[in-house]
């Protein structure tokens, strides 16, 4: 009896083995602990040459190209020398007649224009728009992305819109929210109001709710290829790897209370990766699909000081008109804060603006312009613990609230006490499969080769441009479990009304 080949992608965001490691001696129960045994342990490294940053490391592994190659180095970023040369995982997937789904990968925006063989796509939360297949997701999405933009520096309360919020709960049970995701919202909105700290796991409540509308859509559909982000454990990384691991530090600056009340935040985050990889774990032991856990880099400590205050742009357009930019000479897209990405209309808009900046002076320094493309930029007024009234544009005074910029209390004083590192994680689990043999084959293996390998897994053409497949990775990712029982019916194109139904080819193996 055969049965199709199945690769879910869990992207747990830049999730080393320390961190792991570390999580597994302190939960000996966890389902990390059961699974390490039998599973398949692969030090990955990112073979990118420029920033490390999920931006382009997450667009490496799609695409199977190194950052130097693909010349994607934004966020939504849709002009690149290498953008169309080089596609995706999933556009070679489906042209290879295989179902696909996405479930909040970064660079997943916008929505491929050919929809075939797509079973569900919603992108990641700093996409412009909430377009998802199918469309019920979109009410998600619409919430997630403003809510997501409202925390990406530091956890904020409102602006989310009433009609946003009601739309999404009105879909939340059908797109798989689960009842038990509820109650943990309930209990964590309960807890900042009687412990102010614990409002940065707020973020973790984000994902979760990401995660239950990624498997749902999974379970309902089981594409041949998949992926679902992951992005919690990350940001607690950045923020609390001075408290969790204390003594990486030659001089850790952060307060000895700090510590203590923040040491617990990276284990916290754990808690909540690990009850997503049981459940993901779960359907694949029903279904015969393969999981491969992958961070595409990692984190690691680096020298840091408490961040008291940064400077942020609060009006755009305020300051964008000391630039001499009027409204509708630009689009700004969502990034992560204090970087903020521009879209002009034209090569000479952008060009004029970047002049403009040189004439720009706050607090001793001038706005740093970083242009992915001719069109395509990204601003940064990246300035920490600070104190001033005001800045110049050429010879004119300007005070700080009429530029549109505002110097901004960060309540938990922590900045970045961790940062990437090309060195990341992988784990390769097949449910009721030992896997334990691929531990001495896999150091340092590139990044791009592990996509190599799930297309090559999948029967889809490797393009030659990519690294080749290892072989020993190859064969540990196919199936080879045969479902005994029925299948329940699992949802296609059509039933969600979607045209371009693709017809399900078996595996060979």
């Amino acid at each position: 009896m055969q049965v199709d080949n199945k690769i879910i992608v869990l992207e747990l965001n830049e999730v080393p083995w320390k961190v792991i490691d570390t999580f597994i001696e302190r939960n000996p129960s966890s389902t990390f602990a059961q699974v390490m045994g039998k599973s398949g342990r692969i030090n990955t490294l990112l073979p990118d040459t420029g920033q490390l940053h999920p931006k382009t490391s997450w667009q490496t592994f799609h695409r199977g190209v190194p950052d130097h190659t693909h010349e994607i180095r934004e966020y939504n970023q849709l002009k690149s020398a290498g953008h169309d040369n080089n596609p995706t995982m999933w556009e070679l997937a489906q042209k290879a007649g295989k179902r696909v789904g996405c479930g909040a990968s970064i660079g997943s925006w916008p929505i491929p224009a050919d929809t075939t063989n797509i079973d569900f796509w919603f992108a990641d939360p700093f996409a412009p728009d909430p377009e998802s297949i199918p469309s019920a997701v979109t009410a998600f999405q619409a919430f997630n992305t403003v809510a997501v933009a409202r925390s990406s520096r530091q956890v904020r309360s409102g602006g989310v819109s009433r009609k946003v919020i009601m739309n999404f709960l009105s879909n939340a049970h059908s797109i798989g929210i689960k009842p038990s995701t509820a109650l943990t919202t309930i209990k964590q909105i309960v807890a900042e109001k009687f412990n102010r700290p614990r409002s940065v796991r707020r973020r973790n409540i984000q994902a979760l709710m990401s995660f239950d509308v990624a498997l749902q859509q999974w379970k309902d559909t089981q594409p041949h290829l998949s992926s679902i982000f992951i992005n919690h454990v990350a940001a607690a990384m950045h923020r609390y790897w001075a408290a969790a691991f204390p003594d990486d530090y030659q001089n850790n600056k952060m307060p000895a209370d700090w510590r203590e009340t923040y040491k617990d935040e990276i284990n916290t985050a754990m808690l909540m990766a690990d009850g997503m990889l049981k459940r993901v774990l779960k359907e694949a032991e029903d279904t015969g699909a393969t999981v491969l856990l992958l961070g595409s880099m990692g984190q690691a400590g680096i020298e840091h000081e408490p961040t008291f205050n940064q400077l942020i742009i609060k009006d755009m357009p305020a300051f964008l008109r000391l630039a001499g930019i009027c409204a509708g000479d630009y689009e700004q897209r969502p990034g992560m804060e204090p970087e903020y990405l521009l879209a002009f209309k034209t090569k000479a808009l952008l060009d004029n603006f970047e002049k403009a900046c040189l004439n720009i002076t706050i607090n001793g320094e001038v706005p740093e312009i970083k242009r992915a493309s001719d069109t395509e930029c990204s601003l940064l007024v990246d300035q920490y613990n600070i104190e001033f009234d005001s800045i110049t544009v050429g010879n004119r005074r300007i005070d700080l609230d009429s530029s549109g910029l505002h110097i901004e209390k960060i309540e938990d004083i922590a900045g970045s006490t961790a940062q990437h590192t090309a060195e990341g994680a992988a784990l390769l689990i097949s449910p009721g499969r030992d896997l334990s043999y691929l531990n001495a084959n896999t150091e340092s293996v590139d990044v791009c080769a592990v996509t190599s390998a799930i297309l090559k897994t999948l029967d889809i053409p490797v393009p030659s441009y990519m690294p080749q497949a290892p072989q020993d990775l190859v064969i540990a990712m196919h199936c080879d479990k045969q479902i005994k029982t029925e299948p329940k019916h699992v949802k296609t194109r059509k039933d969600f009304g979607i045209k371009n139904v693709a017809t399900q080819p078996s595996c060979s193996m």
